[in-house]
Formats: C-alpha cells, structure tokens, sequence
C-alpha cells in the first residue's frame, strides 16, 4: 500500500478529529453504517491521481460524507447545517496539510438522515 494514501487518508481525519466539536463522529473509511447516534462524517477516497500543482506530487481526491443524526425536518436541517459550517471551518483552518475543497451537495444517506457531500482534495509529496 502507498504510504501517502496511509498519511492522506489519516492526516485528514486527524485535523478533523482535532477541529471537529468532540460530539462529532469522524470515520476514515466509507463503510455502510446504522443511523448514527450523532453527527458524523465519513471519508471515502475516490480518485489518485498525478497532482497537476507540483511535479512528483499526488491527488487525493475524498469526498467528505456529512450525516446528520436527526431525520425531523427542521431540526435535521439545523444539525446538518451546523455540521457543514464546522467542517467547512476546518478544511479552512491551517492545519499543515494542503487540502482544497470545492462544493458542498445536499444528499441523502441511507435513505433516511440528511447529509451533505464534500469533495475534498489533499495534495501530499512524493515520499
């Protein structure tokens, strides 16, 4: 296994983890899961590629799956947005990694919770 993948994948869920409001569950993997008991976010790596930045560089490309805890219209809403502001603050935070974001898509997780998707790119150096 690439060691970058090893320290993209847990360098991302670390500055989550360390930014993120405790009350929040962060997951590095996606895996499916029961209706989660609080806020959470998943991480599912969906693309490698050649960075076009910098040379001898590479491209994670994750997506960032936000599931909210409520399914009651309104307060689900208010939970899933909080969410999404708190992880958008922390992909905006200098935490030493170089990561780009580029939108956030309501979706919908399980059929049942509110979520939103955030495509989220963490550029790592050859090693």
């Amino acid at each position: 296994m690439d060691g970058r993948l090893v320290s993209a994948r847990g360098a991302l869920t670390d500055a989550l983890e360390t930014l993120l409001p405790p009350d929040v569950a962060v997951i590095p993997y996606a895996k499916q899961i029961d209706p989660p008991a609080k806020s959470t976010v998943m991480l599912r790596l969906d693309k490698v590629r050649p960075s076009t930045a910098t040379n001898g560089h590479l491209d994670y490309d994750f997506a960032l799956v936000l599931i909210a805890a409520t399914t009651t219209t309104g307060t689900a809403d208010d939970e899933l947005e909080d969410l999404l502001s708190d992880v958008l603050f922390a992909l905006e935070k200098d935490h030493g990694l170089a990561v780009t974001w580029t939108e956030a898509t309501r979706a919908t997780y399980a059929d049942t919770n509110p979520a939103f998707e955030v495509p989220t790119t963490v550029t790592t150096a050859k090693e």
